[in-house]
This record gives structure tokens, C-alpha cells and sequence, in this order.
């Protein structure tokens, strides 16, 4: 059996009291003779402030206290529209150069530097757009145009997309492309092809969450990316289209929400991804697809979206906080 000195590279300590420690740690707390550790508690969501604009479908990135969206949902054909979030209030910001829906952003990072990716305006787009906290400017464009993709990265100096819905005769994509903040690359493409993906993580550690395929609909594939190349891992518990992701790398994530198909049902379930499963944990207060989700797996908000591709206002914010557990032995 191995032990803890052999995983972590040093001995359990023994301390007077409970430290303030990452997860996973594990001490003797002598003062109570206990083995303890820590790990996330159960997660809630809670009413955030409501965007100034109905919107779904759009980029975003940064944090639950310093946020943005961009674009989105909003005929005709899309939004050029920018907001900030201040983890209570929504502001009007400088809008995006092109009008466009079904874009990706990284989903966490700066909020002074985030990304918005392709799309659909007219028709399917290619063209990036940078912000650096006070206006957005158009760079290289990505090598596949496509909509309803996933992305990830951790700025606009740093990012990825992948998946989605491009140009016939293929429709469905696997195509990943990775961007250095001067040009798009062309890498290693996903096992399974699929539009409405959900995704994030750095571009080394990334994941892709479910989506829409032909057939069946809705499915419940997740893939993780370690820079090379995708792996299929655990499916979700429920097949999901159009979900919003929290993600922090390829071993913590969080998605809510979607819609599952067939039945076009929107849906209420969050499920945490561990590295190695899934699990179902609390619920969104209001059933919502094609909303934004931005933050980390343990916290982060999505906001817009809605029962309907015309979307909505309303923001839900996620916290998962670390709990200290007692071993017990039976």
C-alpha cells in the first residue's frame, strides 16, 4: 500500500490546531487526537445582479468579483455589446468591433484580458478579438471559422478553441486550435466531433464537456487535454448540449445547466468533475442553456441564457468552499 510520504513527498505533520490549507492535505491535530484533511464542501448557487442586456450565446472570462461578456444572442445578427461584473453590479463596457453570437472566451482569467473567438454573424466567422480592460481589437483570425465551440486559456495571450459547428460538407468539428497571442495553431483534434461544447483550463490542461452530435443528441463524452492530444475519460450523469462550464484544469470542473436532446429539455443539474468522475451536486435555481460561464470550478457565476435562444439577464453565482473532515475509522 503506499503511503502519504511516497504521493506527497513529505510526512503527515502534527499540529496544535487546524491549519489554513490547500486540498488534500492531511495532519495529526493533536490538541483533538484526530487525522484530518481537507476537501471542497457541497457547493451553492446564489442570485447575482442582473446584466443590463438579454443576451445568450456570448464570450466570456475573467472572475466572480471582476467579469466579462461580449456579444451574444441578439438579432439581428448578434450583439456588439460589452459588460463588466463586479460580483454585485453589471456596467456597460466598449463594445466588440463585429456583431456576433456563438463566440468563446477562455471562461477565467484577467478580467483585463480576455478573448473572444469566431462565431456567427451573417455567417460563420473566423476573426478573434482581444480586450485589454478598455477596448477590444481585432487580431489573427483563428484557421476554422466555426460557432458554438469550446474555449480555454488563462488570457488573451494564452488561449484555445475547439469543437463546434463549421462549414459544410462537415458541420460538426474536432479541430483545436491554440493561440500564443500572435497566431493560431492547428493541434490535435478531439475524438468525438461536436457543436455546443463545453469547455475550459489552460491550454495545457483543458476539457470538453459534452455537446451535440448527430446522433444521439446530447452526449455525455468528456475529453481532456494535457497540450497534445484529447483523451476520452468518464462520461457526465446527464447528456447535456449547450451547458456552461467553471473549470479550473482537466482535474477540477464544473458544468451546469444545458439542454438535453431529444426533447430539447433545458436543465437544472450541476455536476464536479474530480479527475476521475463525475458527480451531481446542487442545482441552478432557473433551468438555462447557452448562458456564459465564467469563473473556476469552485467559483465563478453564468450568466444570460435562459428556457430560449433569446436568452436572458439573470446571474446565479457558484461557491464551493474548502471544509476540514475528520478521518474516521469503523
Amino acid at each position: 500500500m503506499a503511503e502519504y510520504k511516497t504521493i506527497k513527498g513529505f510526512k503527515v505533520q502534527s499540529l496544535a490546531s487546524d491549519p489554513s490549507a490547500p486540498e488534500g492535505q492531511v495532519w495529526y491535530n493533536t490538541a483533538t487526537t484526530a487525522l484530518k484533511y481537507t476537501t471542497y464542501a457541497a457547493g451553492t448557487w446564489a442570485s447575482g445582479g442582473a446584466m443590463t442586456t438579454t443576451r445568450a450565446q456570448c464570450a466570456g472570462g475573467g472572475t466572480q468579483s471582476a467579469g466579462i461578456v461580449a456579444g451574444g444572442a441578439e438579432p439581428p445578427p448578434g450583439s456588439i455589446n460589452s459588460e463588466t461584473y463586479n460580483g454585485s453590479t453589471w456596467t456597460e463596457a466598449a463594445n466588440l468591433n463585429t456583431a456576433k453570437k456563438l463566440q468563446v472566451g477562455t471562461g477565467s482569467g484577467p478580467q483585463s484580458s480576455a478573448i473572444s473567438i469566431a462565431g456567427l454573424a451573417a455567417a460563420l466567422v473566423n476573426e478573434t478579438e482581444t480586450w485589454n480592460g478598455t477596448s477590444w481589437t481585432e487580431t489573427a483570425n483563428v484557421n476554422t471559422a466555426r460557432s458554438q465551440a469550446g474555449g480555454g486559456g488563462s488570457s488573451n495571450t494564452s488561449a484555445m478553441v475547439f469543437g463546434g459547428q463549421s462549414a459544410p460538407p462537415d458541420w460538426s468539428s474536432g479541430a483545436t486550435e491554440t493561440w500564443n497571442g500572435t497566431s493560431w495553431t492547428e493541434v490535435g483534434d478531439l475524438n468525438t466531433p461536436r457543436t455546443q461544447i463545453t469547455g475550459g483550463g489552460p491550454v495545457t490542461s483543458a476539457i470538453g464537456i459534452g455537446g451535440y452530435v448527430p446522433a444521439p443528441g446530447s452526449t455525455d463524452k468528456t475529453e481532456t487535454w494535457d497540450a497534445t492530444s484529447w483523451t476520452e475519460v468518464a462520461d457526465l450523469n446527464t447528456p447535456r448540449q449547450s451547458g456552461m462550464g467553471l473549470v479550473t484544469s482537466n482535474t477540477l470542473a464544473t458544468v451546469g445547466g444545458g439542454v438535453t436532446n431529444p426533447g430539447n429539455t433545458p436543465t437544472v443539474n450541476t455536476e464536479s468533475w474530480n479527475g476521475t468522475s463525475w458527480t451531481e451536486v446542487a442545482n441552478l435555481a432557473t433551468a438555462r442553456y447557452s448562458a456564459t460561464g465564467v469563473g473556476k470550478a469552485t467559483i465563478g457565476f453564468v450568466a444570460g441564457g435562459g428556457t430560449s435562444a433569446s436568452g436572458g439577464t439573470a446571474t446565479e453565482e457558484w461557491t464551493q468552499a474548502l471544509a476540514v473532515k475528520t478521518v474516521t475509522v469503523s
